[in-house]
């Protein structure tokens, strides 16, 4: 009998992942074929078979495949985020805080004005955002706050990856480009975490905030002094044994740490990040174990929550033309407040040209993390479905536009070894 009650579901279940799968492969290789990156494919894949598209196109099919609406799909969302974990894991695992200190001060200025101005002109959209499109209008300077946050925000793995494949990641631009995205993204993931903790709360609190801050910055000196000891030690004991247990004592550490994070009022998101930066200081981690961890997140786990991250959004709603006047002015702000930042930035420390582009560019890219951010502001309450849908919007665009400028900007300087 039990097993009559839950098969439907199992079968159903199955046949969502099977999907989505099968979609992210394909539109992953029809994005790589036209020299995007394959994450751009990925991204479009929950706008495919969500309510943007497929519920309109075929509503029958989507009815099959998700006959409860897409909210009604517990077990993909929790596949989903666990796949966002595994993902900061990764965006961890690339961290290089040598890389942060060798490139310490052009990477410090480039990422202040990458940060700062999108921040600055993020917060003043979204003090002047029409009170239609915000759930609570009595909420509009933690709604301005967390916009601001998630236009500040950059994509380190789509970075990296562009840069690889042109083989130009040796480069002195570009690893000033990556240094600045890594302080970008370590940056942005404090803010959000801070952020989404005034969401919580439901008001901007100073005492409250303050707190916020106060155990944010415990746990860093926490993790990076006993727990970077702890990490240490554990891996070493880990040599001992078949590469299997490197790969579970990593996946066990994301999960308890990420646990303890949104335990300490800090979100899950940061304590994984901060294992895959923990990790990576080892240096003992076996690169075919990162590899298996990194096929596993981003060949099942990772399409599943870019999935259900796109099939919350409902980008029908660019019919109405306020809303679609409203992305466009967004996309504006998200772009331009990027690359005059990286400009302004770049300028100080006597950067100039073709670089400064695509230092721009790189730094525009949101790619899966702008995504995080829609997602966390979706769940808290911050952002209507019209806001959600603008914001994965900002996300694919600038993540494909950010590819052929890149290419254009680095593609044959002259090959500079650091």
């Amino acid at each position: 009998m039990l097993l009559a009650i839950e098969a439907p579901t199992l079968t159903r279940f199955t046949l969502q992942l099977f999907v989505i799968l099968l979609t992210a492969r394909l539109l992953g290789e029809i994005a790589k074929r036209l020299g995007f990156a394959p994450v751009v494919g990925e991204l479009l894949t929950g706008i495919l078979l969500g309510p943007s598209l497929l519920r309109w196109a075929a509503p029958s099919v989507f009815a099959t495949l998700f006959p409860d609406g897409v909210g009604g799909a517990p077990a993909l969302d929790a596949v989903g985020q666990l796949g966002l974990l595994f993902l900061l894991v990764l965006a961890g695992l690339e961290t290089d805080l040598d890389l942060i200190r060798q490139r310490a001060s052009v990477a410090i200025a480039v990422a202040a004005g990458s940060i700062l101005v999108p921040f600055i002109s993020g917060f003043a959209l979204g003090w002047v955002i029409p009170a239609a499109y915000l759930v609570d209008p009595g909420q509009r300077l933690l709604f301005a706050l967390f916009l601001a946050t998630a236009l500040s925000i950059s994509a380190v793995p789509v970075i990296a990856r562009v840069l690889i494949d042109l083989d130009v990641v040796h480069h002195d631009p570009t690893q000033i480009l990556l240094a600045a995205a890594l302080i970008n993204d370590v940056i942005g993931w404090i803010l959000l975490s801070v952020v989404a903790g005034i969401a919580r709360r439901g008001s901007v609190d100073p005492f409250a905030t303050t707190v916020t801050v106060g155990v944010l910055v415990g746990f860093f000196v926490v993790m990076f002094t006993v727990g970077q000891r702890v990490v240490d030690t554990v891996y070493r004991h880990t040599q001992r044994g078949p590469p299997i247990g490197q790969l579970s004592t990593l996946i066990l550490l994301a999960l308890g740490i990420a646990a303890l994070a949104e335990e300490l009022g800090i979100e899950a998101f940061l304590g994984a990040f901060v294992v895959g930066i923990l990790v990576r200081r080892t240096d003992l981690l076996a690169r075919e174990v990162q590899q298996n961890f990194e096929g596993l997140t981003l060949a099942v786990l990772a399409p599943v929550f870019f999935a259900t991250a796109g099939l919350e959004a409902d980008l029908t709603t660019l019919a109405d033309p306020l809303v679609a006047a409203l992305a466009v002015v967004t996309v504006a702000v998200a772009v331009g407040g990027k690359f005059v930042g990286t400009a302004a930035g770049a300028s100080l420390v006597g950067r100039r040209g073709r670089e400064v582009i695509g230092m721009g560019a790189g730094l525009n890219a949101r790619g899966a993390l702008e995504l995080v951010v829609a997602s966390v502001g979706l769940s808290l309450g911050v952002l209507t479905e019209a806001m959600y849908g603008v914001v994965v919007l900002v996300a694919i665009l600038t993540t494909v536009v950010a590819v052929p400028i890149l290419r254009w900007a680095f593609a044959g300087l002259e090959r500079t070894e650091v």
